[in-house]
């Protein structure tokens, strides 16, 4: 089993050669360097615009708690686990 390399105290960022565009309140993304494409619904969406400029993961989690009606441990899973995704498929940035 691999390794979490990403934890609330990283520092997360998007890497440069996505381009990216808004329809409606979803993202829909390309790697340059890959030639694929993501769907993200709002709430990826969301976690994807904050992202856009390095931010620790844990300031991440508060302001997505802010926003939508969840608990802490279940954001804290989803989002760790959803950024691990990102960091797998080489669209994410991870510091710390």
């Amino acid at each position: 089993m691999k390794n979490k390399s990403i934890l609330t105290e990283s520092i997360v960022s998007q890497i440069e050669d996505i381009v990216a565009s808004d329809i409606d309140d979803e993202v829909v993304m390309m790697s340059v360097e890959k030639g694929q494409y993501y769907g993200l619904d709002s709430i990826g969406s969301r976690v994807w615009k904050l992202i856009e400029k390095p931010i620790k993961v844990s300031e991440l989690i508060a302001a997505l708690i802010l926003k939508y009606d969840v608990d802490r441990e279940t954001c804290t899973r989803d989002v760790l686990a959803f950024l691990e995704k990102l960091h797998e498929d080489g669209i994410l940035k991870v510091a710390g």
